[in-house]
């Protein structure tokens, strides 16, 4: 009887001592996620936008239905962090250090229910590590809440899988809609929920739930808002994005696949890519082996493969943007943990602590080049954030001594950049693609009619179309904006005038 006693209390103490663990693994991990969030918060309201950042600011001006562009999220959210903020870059940023800590609780969860604590806490780890989803996490684009809205539809079927409670559809319905306001990638996941109903027997019953068929229509409830817009302007959006199909680019296929590859190891992080695709390997071949009895395994290859194999298969005939794959990113996060309960335990920890040391190295290395250039890189992705108040006060002293009245330009990326530096100083206005600025009050036509400064990025200047706008053109020289390369960023500027008609309409 001693000798039980004893081993009881072994065994007591054991338990005791792993509780003890978990409760200090859980709170080293909610440490990294607030100090990393600070960080965030701290960058967001310190380095520049970049270009579609404040190209997507100028939605916020005025919130519709949809943009030219992606559907409406992003603007909206943009909007909200204006009115807490301000009008600042941290006003406009506010909610991605949040949306990006909330994004890892939500991940926990889902990997919890899926394969237990282990392993959601070596995906979370995982995914902080992802630079993609950190750098997107200081950012705003709709890839913020794509991915948002993707892991939570991730979630919701995964505490459906659970608890079998058909109410989890109207959950599944209401993120899916809300996928579908933030961006056009979120409808793969229409795919995700076929491929787990039809894979797994047991979820075949769902079928059949009137559950399911009533988070469908509040999906498109709510998604409507973007169907209407597009209704209203020839569907200009639909065929701008799925238009790209279709499209093919001018390399060879395999440079497209060799890049996409590339950009999935620098994205991802070498070593976290290669561990997450051998856990997608495991995962599938699981839930191949179990005829779909294997309903996590089922659950996770489902949320992969369909986006997986489709810009797969976009990279045969064009490229594919390093941002696209970007909902799938925390599922592949679960993956890699998955595998690394494949390494012997003489290297599991060796490896995992290289996995994600490397990760935040790179993307430490990519927030520093953001707030100071560390070099003269070939391709610098963070030049564009860089030299806009400056160039913003040379521009605003030119128009002044120039007497123009406006500002033109020709691209959305000048536009944003300009609007945002210039605020409350000049009117920017883009002469083409006036679809994209539809939403906004038309400029007034006693404005229109004083000469104004074109200013654009020397490489972007469309010459025939200020021939086609302006009878009167007088080149007045070229500025530098400062963007961390020795000769800085060339903008030329012309002073236009005499319009055969309204410049823009």
């Amino acid at each position: 009887m001693t000798v039980v006693r004893i081993n009881e209390a072994a065994t007591g103490s054991r338990r005791y001592e792993q509780r003890i663990d978990t409760r200090t693994a859980n709170a080293i991990l909610i440490a990294a996620i607030a100090a990393w969030t600070a960080i965030r918060i701290a960058l967001a309201g310190t380095i520049g936008f970049v270009d579609d950042e404040a190209y997507y600011r100028i939605w916020s001006l005025s919130p519709a239905l949809s943009y030219l562009d992606h559907p409406p999220m992003v603007g909206w959210i943009i909007a909200a962090g204006r009115a807490i903020a301000g009008d600042t870059l941290l006003g406009g940023r506010l909610f991605a250090p949040l949306i990006g800590a909330l994004g890892a609780f939500i991940l926990w969860r889902t990997a919890y229910l899926l394969y237990g604590a282990d392993i959601a806490r070596r995906a979370v780890w995982i995914m902080l590590a992802m630079p993609l989803l950190q750098v997107g996490g200081i950012i705003v684009t709709p890839d913020l809440p794509s991915v948002l809205f993707a892991g939570l539809v991730v979630w919701a079927l995964a505490e459906l899988d659970h608890s079998q409670n058909p109410k989890w559809w109207l959950a599944i319905g209401l993120f899916a809609g809300l996928g579908l306001l933030s961006k056009y990638t979120n409808l793969f996941l229409g795919g995700t929920l076929l491929l787990w109903l039809v894979a797994s027997p047991q979820n075949r019953k769902w079928f059949r739930s009137i559950e399911l068929w009533l988070g469908g229509v509040i999906a498109a409830a709510l998604a409507s808002p973007v169907v209407i817009w597009n209704a209203e302007h020839g569907w200009a959006s639909f065929g701008k994005q799925f238009g790209r199909v279709a499209n093919s680019g001018t390399a060879a296929p395999g440079v497209y696949m060799a890049e996409y590859i590339g950009v999935f190891l620098a994205l991802m992080s070498p070593i976290i890519a290669v561990l997450a695709f051998m856990g997608l390997v495991s995962v599938t071949r699981a839930a191949i082996a179990g005829r779909g009895e294997s309903r996590s395994d089922v659950l996770l290859a489902a949320t992969i493969w369909p986006m997986l194999i489709y810009f797969t298969v976009h990279a045969l005939h064009d490229r594919v943007q390093g941002n696209w794959p970007a909902p799938i990113y925390p599922s592949l996060a679960i993956c890699a943990a998955i595998a690394l309960t494949g390494v012997s335990m003489k290297w599991r920890r060796t490896v995992f602590l290289a996995a994600i040391g490397l990760g935040f190295a790179m993307t430490a290395a990519i927030c520093a080049q953001a707030v100071q250039p560390l070099g003269t890189a070939s391709v610098d992705r963070t030049e564009q954030m860089r030299g806009w108040p400056q160039l913003a006060d040379a521009i605003e002293a030119k128009r002044r001594e120039t007497n123009a009245g406006w500002v033109a330009t020709s691209s959305y990326a000048t536009t944003g950049q300009l609007a945002f530096a210039l605020k409350g100083r000049s009117e920017v206005i883009q002469l083409d693609e006036r679809i994209r600025y539809e939403y906004l009050a038309p400029p007034d036509p006693a404005l229109l009619a004083k000469p104004a400064l074109y200013v654009e990025l020397a490489r972007r200047v469309d010459m025939p179309l200020l021939k086609q706008k302006f009878r009167k053109i007088e080149p007045l020289g070229e500025l530098s904006r400062p963007n961390g390369s020795a000769n800085g960023a060339t903008y030329v500027l012309y002073l236009v005038s005499d319009p055969p008609a309204p410049p823009v309409r």
